[in-house]
């Protein structure tokens, strides 16, 4: 038979609230028998049938007041929960328990106060003004630097004429029975050695490594070698996959526009966020706040102790000239912006009422896996076990969100000492 409970609200702040739970008698009895039985289950006693023990010889063996008292326990577990659904709040911070009164015969009743985040009242979102640095256009000089790139990647190597090593020159040396090419570099404690050298000869190496191991070899300078590079023309571009330089080129100018365009959205999305948040009074918790710290600390701390960390934690806060008090800070600082921009994004869905149901954001992936080149069904498989589907929809609704915003934003053009 349900028991039915009284919750209520006592006390709510902006970033914490009270809740009152009021349990009846018959729930109080239903809880303590469900005690008593639990126990009697679990007991063997001879003389009695398993799970007829009675009631006094378990408060004998026991005491009666443990069994009140893991039905209050057990009472505030099932409780909490219903009463935080029932009156729509959601703790973010461990609830503190206190027990107002208890009596068998009449009821139980307990308190539970935790943090809450707040409530955001956002200011009109029309027409925000907001300077970021201009959209740049795509140049020849652009398109010829990529171009350039290009004409790199399809380099060979070659011979190089000459007998003597100079500083920056592509050598081939032998130690041992292996070959390989190296960069001869003087800032290189290691390759500066064969500066000066002649094709033939042997180099002796006696140096120190960077993690301080030292080193000691020879290596014989078999000869010089050079990357020749193929012409910018045709033939480079149907080798990269085009149909002509034109093509290559109409391509080149397309993709850099596209990304000169999406990081100019960045800017203006991070603005328009900045500029709202700079108007909206948002108050966070402090317990939330220290527990989402704690967790990026201790992600942090687990990161230094992967095999491929070439540091550690402590040699971290040395490098960086902090102590882990001072870094808590800045941690603190980071987290407070990324929860205010969220809680600000969260109240702009709300207002502009953008929601993205399951099919939906399945066609919106199906539209990005053909973009990306990749097939539709792997690329939301890859999401969700990734577990990044929900991250995924909040990335699309966001989208909207700073599409609106963007549509009635006064937008200028930073000064170039902005931009630095």
């Amino acid at each position: 038979m349900s028991i039915q409970a009284d919750y209520k609200i006592t006390d709510r702040q902006e970033i914490e609230a009270t809740i009152q739970v009021t349990i009846p008698a018959a729930g109080i009895s239903q809880q303590i028998e469900a005690v008593y039985k639990e126990y009697a289950r679990e007991m063997n006693v001879p003389g009695f049938r398993k799970g007829r023990v009675p009631r006094s010889f378990l408060d004998s063996r026991f005491g009666r007041d443990v069994f009140l008292q893991e039905s209050q326990e057990e009472l505030q577990r099932m409780h909490l929960p219903l009463a935080l659904t029932e009156l729509d709040l959601n703790p973010v911070s461990t609830p503190q328990l206190e027990v107002v009164s208890f009596d068998e015969a009449e009821q139980f009743v307990f308190k539970a106060s935790f943090a809450i985040l707040p409530e955001i009242h956002l200011p009109d979102t029309k027409g925000l003004e907001i300077s970021v640095p201009a959209l740049k256009p795509v140049t020849e000089d652009d398109v010829k630097q990529a171009l350039d790139d290009v004409q790199q990647q399809f380099g060979v190597l070659g011979e190089l004429e000459g007998e003597t090593v100079s500083d920056g020159d592509l050598v081939h040396v032998k130690e041992g029975e292996q070959e390989w090419d190296t960069r001869a570099m003087n800032e290189n404690p290691v390759t500066s050695k064969l500066v000066g050298a002649t094709v033939g000869s042997t180099v002796q190496i006696n140096a120190e490594l960077p993690n301080g191991k030292p080193l000691q070899t020879s290596l014989e300078v078999v000869g010089l070698r050079q990357i020749i590079l193929p012409d910018i023309d045709d033939d480079l571009a149907k080798d990269a996959g085009y149909g002509g330089l034109d093509a290559l080129k109409k391509d080149i100018e397309e993709r850099i526009a596209k990304r000169r365009k999406d990081l100019h959205q960045q800017w203006v999305d991070a603005a328009l966020l900045e500029a709202l948040i700079e108007k909206t009074e948002i108050p966070l918790p402090e317990p939330f706040i220290k527990d989402l710290v704690e967790e990026e600390l201790e992600r942090l701390q687990k990161s230094f102790e992967r095999p491929e960390s070439n540091r550690t934690y402590s040699e971290y806060l040395a490098q960086r000239e902090k102590t882990e008090d001072e870094l808590k800070e800045e941690l603190k600082a980071s987290v407070e912006v990324r929860v205010r921009r969220e809680l600000v994004l969260q109240q702009l869905s709300v207002n502009f009422e953008i929601t993205i149901d399951d099919e939906e954001l399945g066609k919106l992936a199906e539209q990005d896996a053909a973009e990306y080149e990749e097939d539709p069904v792997r690329f939301a498989a890859r999401l969700k076990a990734e577990d990044r589907w929900h991250e995924y929809r909040v990335s699309k609704i966001n989208e909207r969100i700073f599409t609106i915003l963007t549509e009635t934003a006064i937008i200028t053009d930073a000064k170039e000492e902005d931009e630095s």
